[in-house]
């Protein structure tokens, strides 16, 4: 039977690139797309964050029959001397994903996409972050005999879909730092009046106060835990989580992305924001005001969002990291992705060495002996 043919394409404009909407939503509904796969959070990101910082778009697609089956969306930007490719987002902790149609995935629809974006977008450095180590991409580019970096993080899936309800979940789950579903927000409601109020792209002055409040707060933490990552500092990312929390969903969602204010006394004291895929939910920030960190109000709010998403069927991406509510939540269901680096070019290579030499070079800390 004739098997017909694969049309690779890589869009460079964003013209071509706005004009996928349609297709790709319905190749997102049909993939059951995660949040960071769809087309409006990757407009947004393009929009308030890599059109900004000068980069320049890379998406590739693929097409059978004239239908989109898969799409990849990248950028591509110039560091001094050297270019760099990685996947289009809003710079924060954002997976490395191919959008396929699942019924044409597959190592070959994969390989081919993968010798796509090395030939037809040419750079020097490829950076992947958080790449699923069982993914097909994970072993295609760990291959490539310029890799140079491969850091292993782990991340945790809640599978709450497969939950018959939140009684017998919460049930079925021991303790964490001692305390049973419900028991936290039943001692805080103790210590004054205490309410949880979600929002939605109907609340576009309140989202952006508290996008704000929540920056403010995670920047404090940052800070004490030395943690300090740049988007945490951007301007241009916080137009990104404003826009996201403001923009409604396409089709039948009702929403990109949702935000929960946990108030004591009137008062925030914590905010949290999770971005909607379409079969599951990423937990995307969640913030606290640490003079109320003894009770726990992060814990609370993770909570809420997790008894929430069941009562959706919705599963729930914990997010990239080792934090103990990640496997209590999860039930175990922890996996393994890993950052990817690149040298593909010579130069690429060149670049490297001159990285490794300058890191030589570098005073070294004196060693701290303890008194046993």
């Amino acid at each position: 039977m004739y098997e017909p043919l694969e049309e690779i394409d890589v869009i460079n404009t964003p013209e071509s690139f706005h004009a996928l909407r349609e297709q790709w939503h319905e190749l997102w509904v049909r993939a059951q797309g995660k949040h960071h796969e769809s087309f409006i959070v990757c407009w947004l990101a393009w929009d308030r964050v890599a059109k900004p910082a000068g980069r320049s778009l890379r998406v590739i697609t693929v097409r059978r029959d004239r239908r989109l089956i898969a799409v990849w969306p990248l950028v591509r930007s110039r560091h001094r001397l050297w270019t760099v490719l990685q996947p289009l987002g809003p710079d924060s902790a954002d997976y490395t994903t191919v959008l396929a149609d699942p019924d044409h995935a597959s190592v070959q629809l994969t390989k081919s996409i993968w010798l796509a974006a090395q030939k037809r977008c040419a750079a020097d450095l490829i950076v992947l972050p958080y790449l699923g180590c069982a993914s097909h991409l994970y072993q295609l580019a760990v291959e490539h005999d310029g890799l140079i970096r491969n850091t292993v993080d782990s991340y945790a899936v809640a599978r709450l879909s497969r939950e018959a309800n939140w009684e017998s979940f919460a049930a079925s789950l021991g303790t964490m730092s001692g305390w049973k579903p419900g028991a936290l927000r039943r001692r805080i409601e103790k210590k004054g009046k205490v309410e949880a109020t979600m929002l939605g792209p109907e609340d576009t002055e309140e989202n952006a106060r508290m996008i704000d409040w929540m920056l403010a707060s995670k920047r404090e933490w940052a800070e004490r835990a030395n943690k300090k990552g740049t988007w945490l500092y951007s301007r241009a990312y916080r137009d990104f989580l404003v826009a996201l929390a403001n923009q409604p969903g396409e089709g039948d969602e009702d929403a990109c992305a949702r935000i929960l204010v946990l108030k004591m006394n009137d008062a925030p004291i914590a905010v949290s924001l999770v971005g909607m895929g379409k079969s599951s939910m990423l937990g995307v920030m969640n913030s606290f005001d640490p003079s109320h960190a003894k009770l726990m109000p992060g814990a609370i709010s993770v909570e809420a969002w997790v008894k929430w998403a069941l009562e959706r069927k919705q599963d729930f991406d914990l997010g990239v990291g080792d934090e103990r509510f990640k496997p209590y939540w999860s039930k175990g269901n922890v996996a393994a992705v890993s950052t990817l680096e690149i040298a593909h070019s010579a130069w690429g290579r060149v670049v490297h060495a001159m990285r490794e030499a300058r890191a030589s070079r570098r005073p070294s800390m004196p060693v701290r002996h303890e008194n046993t």
